[in-house]
């Protein structure tokens, strides 16, 4: 296809090339210039893996794994980015054709290429119609309606419609015409110019071109100020995305002299890639949809959490520069502490907010302290972004450097560093449990030899409850023949408690103490009935050389009853519901085992309540809030609760003793005691036999 003998003239020719330098030179200083804000946060590794982290570009990005998630707002997605992949090649061709007035050779005159063109500008106008809908028809509650949205929805239609109707407008001058079959789209547009003389739609052809290339730029021009910055860092994000176990919080070393504060109290002691994730965030709104904390009425608001750092990063990434200029011209102090240094160069408001913290200023007290650690919003954020550890890492601020932290906090510190749990019963009592077996269990003293260590855990040993699903979990090994011996008297509490709310510091030692001393008793396989316990002893203990075995008893109740060891025979009239606890699914993907041992026995129907596996909503307790009363908001346990009883099952079934704790206390609530049981898996199966 030909504009002509030469092309645009120079003067039309030059206006393109100053306004593609401007803008493209704009976009490209505004990207680089947030980039730079990230580096002042902390060091951190995220170039390991490089496979891994390919496969993770490949996956989330090119396959928008996460963002399906979603299988509506997904797909709309999915035709919107592919669309401007492939329609991207056609944008260099307009641009040949425009100063060159000749195609790329196997581009802009390849049949092949022009036919899935137009296919794909076809499905990026459905997925903009789409997603127009449903931000004003069927529009979800956590979308939130802005200008730029619709300007940028406005924005993706111009570029299509433009590239189809200068397109058009070529076949109605007489170009190309041999390539009219292989472009419907654009074979369509061409009946607007039917009447048009072959020079009027040559006029229309530049007219729609330069319409095209003018909405380009705006667009671009607009991406690093709004929150389509993610079409920047979103596909960085997802090769940085974090490869450790999704149970494993970071490690401090304490052994560090040089750090004088712990935890994040300002910007700068967030890592770089957590600063990243704040520019990456597309406010979506699908954190906030999952996080059991806002969903009832909480301070926290995951959304929030990165759009509001984001805002403050652009307020202080500046303050930060000049002072970093003014101290290297001075060939002065580390970068290190550059916000100690050059605040004489600021203002008296600029200096505040310099030293506005990022604890208890940006973001309230009760902010961080809302949250389960339920993962929901991680599993949830389509860009990989991590916000629980930045929330942990504002608590360990104010519980290792503060000290300030609220009381029931305080007291189960306080339980944990005196009797070994946070009930703070006497540590003594610990292995009473045991009572009213009618088999004895083994100490490993007494049993040096035994295949498993059961690590009963803090709830399955003291909560009246819990101890009752222990004795169930016991009674199904004795009856197996599975070699195990507990602690009894000797356990103690592994820590994960204490990290979560923020005290490292009394986790490192516990957990250094149960290594040092479970790897003298030879222990090398552990089984749990805790999740809380089994994340920490699985992903967490290898910080510190505990490289056990460690093994759920969902998943080895379900191994025992697939071998036949266990022959559920006893039909259980019921209708069950299964809940599935956070530390169990999120983190640890075990969602089949647990509804395989429910499913192999006879009579019982399980129902799924709306949110279920990935998708589960807490009970409550994660994150130490087990342990700390809920003031504001409505209760997360009653709404879980709710929706339980909203399925008829006569039984909400769970493998986890907080859930069974928290389940219970809702089932009270409710005042359904006498319809509906709250009763552990390993109870259930005991049933049957």
């Amino acid at each position: 296809m030909e504009f002509g003998a030469g092309g645009m003239n120079g003067l039309n020719a030059a206006a393109f090339l100053v306004l593609l330098a401007l803008a493209s030179g704009y976009t490209l200083f505004e990207v680089r210039r947030r980039y730079r804000y990230t580096q002042f946060g902390k060091p951190e590794d995220r170039f390991d893996c490089p496979d891994e982290r390919r496969k993770a570009v490949l996956t989330h990005v090119f396959g928008q794994k996460k963002v399906l998630q979603d299988p509506v707002s997904g797909s709309l997605h999915l035709l919107i980015m592919w669309g401007f992949l492939v329609l991207g090649l056609g944008v260099l061709n307009m641009v040949a054709e425009g100063l060159f007035s000749h195609p790329i050779p196997g581009v802009g005159n390849n049949s092949a290429y022009l036919l899935v063109k137009d296919l794909f500008l076809m499905l990026v106008t459905v997925g903009v119609a789409g997603s127009l809908l449903r931000r004003t028809v069927f529009k979800p509650e956590r979308l939130e309606n802005s200008g730029e949205a619709f300007l940028i929805l406005g924005f993706i239609l111009i570029i299509v419609a433009s590239e189809a109707l200068s397109h058009g407008a070529q076949f109605a001058a007489g170009e190309g015409l041999h390539l009219k079959t292989y472009a419907p789209v654009a074979a369509l547009a061409s009946q607007l110019f039917a009447g048009y003389q072959p020079g009027q739609a040559e006029a229309a052809v530049w007219v729609f071109w330069w319409l095209h290339f003018v909405t380009m730029f705006a667009f671009a021009v607009l991406i690093p100020r709004s929150k389509h910055l993610h079409l920047v860092f979103a596909p960085f994000n997802a090769y940085w995305k974090s490869l450790e176990p999704k149970g494993a919080l970071s490690k401090i070393d304490f052994e560090d002299e040089s750090v004088e504060s712990y935890g994040a109290a300002k910007l700068e002691d967030f890592t770089w890639k957590q600063l990243f994730d704040a520019y990456t965030c597309v406010q979506c709104g699908r954190c906030t949809d999952q996080c059991p904390a806002y969903q009832t009425g909480k301070p926290l608001n995951p959304k929030a959490l990165h759009v509001t750092l984001r805002s403050h990063i652009d307020e202080k990434g500046p303050l930060l520069e000049r002072i970093r200029r003014q101290v290297a011209a001075a060939d002065s102090a580390s970068e290190q502490s550059l916000s100690a240094q050059g605040a004489e160069c600021l203002t008296e408001a600029e200096a505040a907010t310099l030293e506005k913290k990022v604890t208890g200023e940006i973001f309230s007290e009760d902010f961080f302290w809302s949250c389960t650690t339920c993962r929901g919003c991680m599993e949830a954020c389509p860009v990989s972004n991590e916000h629980i550890p930045k929330l942990i890492e504002m608590r360990r601020y104010m519980v290792l450097t503060e000290s300030e932290f609220p009381e029931d906090v305080q007291r189960t510190f306080n339980n944990m560093e005196k009797q070994g749990n946070p009930w703070g019963l006497p540590k003594g009592s610990r292995g009473e449990w045991v009572d009213g077996l009618d088999a004895p269990v083994p100490t490993l003293d007494e049993e040096p030899e035994a295949e498993y260590l059961l690590y009963v855990g803090c709830a399955g040993s003291f909560d009246d409850r819990a101890r009752k699903v222990t004795r169930s979990l016991v009674r199904l090994l004795q009856r197996t023949g599975v070699s195990f011996a507990i602690l009894g008297g000797d356990e103690w509490c592994c820590g994960e408690t204490a990290r979560r709310m923020g005290n490292e510091y009394l986790f490192q030692e516990t957990a250094m103490t149960n290594v040092e001393t479970w790897k003298e008793l030879n222990i090398k396989k552990i089984i749990t009935a805790c999740p809380h316990c089994y994340n920490t002893l699985k992903n967490e203990y290898p910080q510190f050389g505990g490289d056990f075995e460690v093994i759920h008893h969902t998943s080895l109740l379900e191994r025992l009853v697939r071998e036949g060891k266990l022959k559920p025979a006893k039909p259980v009239d019921l209708t069950v519901t299964f809940h599935d606890s956070c530390y169990l699914g999120r983190y640890n993907e075990i969602y089949e085992s647990p509804r395989s041992v429910l499913t192999a026995i006879g009579g019982l129907r399980l129902t799924e309540m709306p949110r279920h596996l990935e998708k589960s909503f807490c009970c409550g307790a994660g994150g130490g809030r087990m342990w700390m009363e809920e003031h504001l908001g409505s209760r997360i346990n009653e709404n879980r609760t709710e929706e339980a009883l909203q399925t008829g099952a006569d039984v909400i079934c769970s493998a986890c003793p907080y859930c069974l704790t928290m389940l219970t206390d809702g089932v009270k609530a409710s005042e359904t005691e006498g319809r509906v049981q709250t009763i552990d898996l390993a109870e259930l199966l005991e049933r049957s036999l």
